[in-house]
């Protein structure tokens, strides 16, 4: 009769039964103890006690400072410890952790740190991420409601045979069914697909929408990159990895600057923008190169310098597939595990080109492409342009008026008819 009503401030601390069972399921333990049932304080009527009392963002918001000082057992948390770690380096939150748990978290360390609690930190957090969402289509039934995909035979309810309707792509939700078991992902494709695939669907701080067809081709990928290290297993198991001495000509150096300039953008991809999916798609690039490689490997030196490519797919690979990795880690014959191995550092003589490919335009036109030394003036590009028998049959009965060069990417000729 009296609704809501709340506890007088004679009867605060209201004190948790010790003898509640806590099964893990369903709602709070609480609601079938004896605590539940008391008096209503206005009419002393019989009442129910609310179990539901905390927000989850509010329970959470204060964990960070539990996980700098997990010894402490007198008190939720040491303050030289939390003065030692605090504040995290980096946060990572969906969006409605922008005004939950992150502005939560904000103010009960503003709290703590006016009541003495901990040092004189303002901020919990120096850096901020927002992450996007993991969304998928939206299947809904006019008789059923809303369909998961094992509810669903072609265009129809499993339930009454109604044909359901395709909805939007929305977030993730269990209330509308359009979430993905990842059980039964990784027991089709392993976790290693569906790892690789979550992370190279989109960067991080967009959405990402859930596609079949992506995980299947991530699967691929790594059937690929399998392939190619067992199939090379013979030529690299008895080499040591080629780590610049001696020095390198033609092909060969060409895969060694392709591999170091992917060491350096996977690195940088990973540690400065957080974008592991161009990451993941600088190392699906190396492997492509690395199967276009049609010359010879038994020599000493192109097996050494097969090894420390493939050494570096597999290294490079570890933080989006850790366990197909640390497999072929181990069959290529290294003895130290592959998360103990310290992360390859690029060679800035390799990744700097020696030649550059320049496109070569007439009248804006793209009639050709030249291969100069990365050193070459605007007159020397010029005068190989117009030695190239692909170039000068397009200036034919035409005179050059101009060039127009944009030095190492484009040079455009400019003519007029004869």
């Amino acid at each position: 009769m009296c609704g809501t009503v709340p506890v007088p401030y004679d009867e605060l601390p209201v004190i948790l039964p010790l003898d509640v069972t806590i099964t893990g399921r369903g709602p709070s333990p609480l609601k079938d103890h004896p605590f539940v049932n008391t008096r209503c304080p206005r009419c002393r009527r019989e009442a129910k006690r609310e179990t539901d009392t905390m927000d989850t963002f509010v329970d959470s918001s204060w964990y960070f400072l539990r996980f700098a000082s997990p010894h402490t057992s007198t008190s939720p948390f040491d303050k030289e410890d939390v003065s030692y770690w605090m504040p995290v380096d980096q946060y990572i939150g969906g969006i409605e952790h922008a005004v939950l748990h992150l502005l939560y978290a904000r103010f009960f360390t503003k709290a703590l740190r006016d009541t003495g609690l901990i040092a004189h930190i303002d901020e919990p957090f120096k850096n901020l991420l927002t992450q996007g969402m993991v969304c998928k289509e939206v299947k809904r039934c006019p008789r059923c409601g809303y369909l998961s995909d094992e509810e669903c035979d072609d265009t129809r309810c499993r339930h009454c045979g109604s044909e359901y309707v395709r909805g939007a792509v929305e977030k993730m939700s269990k209330s509308k069914k359009n979430t993905v078991d990842p059980d039964s992902i990784i027991e089709r494709y392993g976790a290693d697909t569906t790892r690789l695939f979550t992370l190279f669907a989109a960067p991080p701080e967009r959405d990402l929408e859930w596609s079949e067809e992506g995980v299947e081709g991530c699967y691929r990928f790594l059937n690929r990159v399998w392939r190619l290290v067992t199939e090379h297993l013979p030529a690299i198991k008895d080499v040591r990895p080629y780590r610049g001495e001696p020095e390198l000509e033609g092909f060969l150096k060409e895969i060694r600057h392709i591999t170091h300039r992917t060491i350096k953008k996977v690195t940088e991809d990973i540690e400065k923008r957080f974008h592991f999916n161009t990451a993941i798609s600088g190392i699906m690039e190396l492997v492509n190169s690395l199967y276009l490689w049609n010359g010879d490997k038994t020599g000493e030196l192109e097996r050494r310098v097969l090894r420390e490519s493939l050494e570096t797919v597999v290294i490079l690979l570890s933080p989006f597939a850790p366990h197909i990795s640390e497999e072929l880690w181990q069959r290529m014959g290294n003895t130290t595990p592959l998360y103990r191995t310290s992360w390859p550092q690029y060679d800035p003589t390799a990744v700097e080109k020696e030649e550059l490919l320049i496109v070569v335009q007439i009248d804006g036109k793209v009639r050709g492409k030249l291969t100069v030394p990365k050193d070459a003036t605007k007159q020397k590009v010029e005068e190989l342009a117009l030695k190239e028998e692909g170039i000068t049959r397009w200036l034919e009965n035409r005179t050059v008026r101009k060039t127009i060069y944009v030095e190492g990417k484009i040079l455009n000729i400019v003519t007029t008819r004869r």
